[in-house]
């Protein structure tokens, strides 16, 4: 049974936890120390890291979530925009500092939790965390609204009345734990538009959203008593009931399978901001295959494919190759496979399970199966395991989906109609497409992948680090949580009317109400 602190040694759930330093697994600031030492309390493994957590019950959640909208009242619901992004940009600074305690910590434990390659995570969080400097927050918030003052009180509006943006008093938040750091995205989304978060953290890694949470709260104690994250197991109706009665709004990143589940038990009306099942791809033109470029191209490519393993929605299931370039479509592929084998070598894939492996394997076997007798396939694998894996196919049915993990198909194409073809049955899961053609031709490949169903479109070697204030799924990602408040015009100017009669004298008044 799980233990009350100083009451024996907590029970440990799942794998027994190697000997070692115990790590908070949640955040709170909500409770007090006294209300800390009441609850119940596991502990857990991921990779060796030992994480602390409250057992979290119905009780906890409905205590949490009314402090939670105390604290929304009292230290965001009024407070200036401008001076939620100052701090949050001052947190963000401190990252970038190599020395930084909390950015420490997250490069020597999430390496463990995660199985990502230490140097695999200390860029990518390196550069991740950049979309959220001050300057960054300040276009994200321009994207999304053309005047951000409209989150602070009534500014003009086009139609030429006044309009305020209000975003939900508190806001429960389903993270993802693929890629390292992406919970800090909604974190920081809810915080812009003044709501309090409760965060549930991802089975796969719930560790960095508390480290961020704790680097917050030393530079701005308010900001951080509107975020409280906490591990439950997902669909637990009794606790996401509590949760979602409190809450103006969900959010929710995973699979089809958890955002249908999550969907299915929202209260009527609920507002919902799903971030579900979504696949990428890349497009490389004759101009990048020439003799003085195609190296450059394959590189940028395998860093697409092999960073966080494929496990982002931004990276690239497949690569369609356009022929007539100096290098064939079939020489790229090979070149891609020797730039996958470096990749490996410097940053090794993360570990897999047994049937994650074997997945991979039984597609291999079809693909050497089939070629066999059809040359129009070949195959580039790992030297040892199933470290990576290319396959060059030219004639494909049609757009098949990774299993992920440096699994990645190359397909020679004549040019975008072939893409839009392929792409056609699986438009609706689309998101990124990577490009690599000359400037000139860049406008009608975007209007065609526009088309297609994509969302993004960057330059291949940039899949995975999209630029702040990118429509995440074809929307906003601040205006999706908001409701806006109107006072129109004509309304304004009849109370004017009104007022220029209220201040007449009485008797002037009353002589112009008689008939």
């Amino acid at each position: 049974m799980t233990v009350k602190p100083g009451q024996g040694t907590p029970k440990r759930i799942g794998s027994p936890p190697a000997e070692g330093p115990v790590h908070d697994g949640f955040f709170l600031p909500q409770l007090s120390p006294t209300e800390l030492h009441e609850l119940m309390w596991e502990t857990r493994s991921w990779g060796g890291v030992v994480l602390r957590m409250p057992v979290v019950t119905p009780p906890l959640i409905d205590l949490v979530c009314q402090r939670l909208l105390q604290a929304q009242a009292d230290y965001l619901a009024e407070r200036p925009v401008m001076d939620i992004v100052e701090a949050l940009g001052r947190v963000t600074a401190r990252w970038s500092a190599p020395d930084y305690y909390w950015r420490r910590q997250a490069e020597q434990l999430l390496p463990s939790v995660t199985g990502y390659a230490p140097d695999m995570v200390r860029r990518g969080l390196k550069d991740y965390l950049k979309t959220f400097r001050r300057d960054r927050l300040l276009r994200f918030l321009s994207q999304d609204f053309e005047n951000p003052l409209v989150l602070d009180g009534f500014q003009p509006n086009r139609a030429g009345g006044r309009s305020q943006a209000y975003g939900p008093r508190l806001t429960t938040q389903i993270f993802a734990g693929n890629v390292p750091g992406l919970p800090v995205w909604n974190l920081i989304c809810g915080l812009l538009v003044k709501s309090a978060t409760l965060g549930k953290s991802a089975s796969g890694e719930p560790l960095f959203p508390v480290l961020f949470a704790r680097s917050l709260a030393e530079e701005d104690p308010d900001l951080a008593a509107c975020l409280a994250i906490l591990h439950w197991p997902g669909g637990d109706e009794e606790i996401e009931q509590v949760a979602f009665g409190h809450s103006e709004a969900v959010t929710a990143t995973g699979g089809r399978a958890a955002i249908e589940s999550v969907a299915a038990r929202l209260p009527p009306g609920m507002p919902f901001v799903p971030y579900g099942h979504k696949m990428s791809f890349a497009v490389i033109g004759r101009e990048a295959l020439a003799l003085n470029r195609y190296t450059e191209t394959t590189r940028r490519a395998a860093h697409d494919a092999s960073q966080y393993d494929q496990q982002g929605c931004l990276s690239p299931h497949c690569l369609f190759i356009e022929r007539g370039g100096a290098v064939d479509p079939k020489t790229f592929a090979a070149a891609l496979a020797a730039e996958m084998s470096r990749f490996e070598r410097s940053k090794p894939r993360a570990r897999l399970s047994l049937e994650e492996s074997a997945i991979i394997e039984r597609l291999r076997s079809s693909y050497e199966f089939r070629a066999y007798n059809d040359d129009r396939i070949e195959l580039f694998t790992s030297d040892t395991g199933t470290g990576w894996t290319v396959i060059y196919e030219e004639e494909p049915e049609r757009f098949e989906p990774s299993p992920l993990n440096r699994f990645l198909r190359v397909h020679p194409v004549d040019g975008m109609g072939d893409v839009e073809r392929l792409a056609a049955p699986v438009r609706r899961y689309l998101q990124t497409a990577g490009v690599a053609c000359s400037p000139d031709r860049l406008t009608d490949w975007a209007q065609a992948l526009g088309r297609c169903g994509v969302d993004r479109i960057c330059a291949v070697g940039q899949m995975p680090e999209p630029a702040a204030g990118w429509h995440h799924d074809g929307r906003g990602n601040l205006t999706a949580l908001v409701r806006w408040v109107d006072i129109e015009g004509a309304a304004e100017a009849a109370l004017e009317h009104y007022d220029a009669e209220w201040t007449l004298p009485a008797r002037q008044v009353s002589s112009r109400r008689q008939p």
